[in-house]
């Protein structure tokens, strides 16, 4: 019955593009999303535990402890919570973070360094769990392995088990959070700005963070992975600017 139901999402999205042409569907389809709340939580889960194993996860209880505070705090900003969210330290110079479906929220060592305070660290935050809120993890392996591996793995198929550990870290390591659309980048800026806000952290953390990474770029010449997986940012950071006189709707919140 299960896989009834997604096949028949899935038909329907099909249906639609082939009646009124991909251009006035876009929404749709970046929205498009056949993974369950329920379901998500189990892929998450177990993404998490083959992260567990490949990457090294900070033990250091005050490291772990400051990021998972400022976390919480800004969680008590959300209407409403589908997940168990948790936060992860990562040992890894690069400044970056990331999030995999499930609400787990994952920040490299180099970005915590990189950070001049605790504001800047709530912003970028704020948006790894504005991705989280909105489901675009979930919806990015939609749109980037499509209905038949996903219904396999989902529903735990002999043929892609051997696959989860790869495709783990393919999400940690950016392969499909640089997928992410224009349009989620700014639904999580907007959503992160809205919960550093409500929670009493200054509002332009990550607008100050998004700047010196954008300078260290200039500087070294090299890509930096948050940026990488975080494009365009120079729209980002005038969007981020307008904020300050023009906050974001609180239905992003709603959605």
């Amino acid at each position: 019955m299960m896989k009834t139901k997604i096949r028949s999402k899935y038909f329907f999205l099909v249906s639609l593009v082939i009646l009124a042409g991909c251009a006035s569907l876009e929404p749709y389809i970046r929205d498009f999303n056949i993974i369950s709340v329920p379901q998500e939580k189990e892929i998450g889960n177990q993404f998490e535990a083959e992260i567990a194993k490949e990457m090294a996860i900070v033990q250091d209880s005050a490291v772990n402890n400051r990021i998972s505070a400022i976390g919480n705090r800004l969680l008590q900003g959300f209407p409403r919570r589908d997940f168990d969210y948790r936060f992860h330290v990562v040992e890894d110079k690069t400044p970056n973070a990331f999030t995999i479906p499930g609400g787990i929220v994952y920040v490299h060592t180099g970005l915590i360094n990189s950070a001049s305070n605790d504001s800047e660290l709530a912003g970028v935050l704020g948006h790894e769990l504005g991705h989280a809120y909105r489901r675009h993890p979930a919806k990015g392996l939609t749109r980037e392995y499509g209905i038949d591996y996903l219904t396999k793995l989902l529903f735990k198929d002999a043929s892609t088990q051997g696959q989860l550990k790869t495709l783990a870290l393919n999400l940690a390591k950016g392969g499909i959070l640089s997928k992410y659309s224009r349009q989620d980048e700014y639904e999580a800026d907007e959503i992160g700005y809205l919960l550093v806000k409500k929670t009493g952290y200054s509002t332009s953390g990550l607008l100050n963070f998004l700047r010196k990474i954008m300078v260290l770029e200039q500087q070294t010449g090299r890509s930096v992975p948050f940026l990488a997986s975080h494009p365009p940012t120079p729209d980002r950071i005038a969007r981020l600017e307008s904020f300050e006189q023009n906050s974001p709707s609180e239905s992003v919140l709603n959605g």
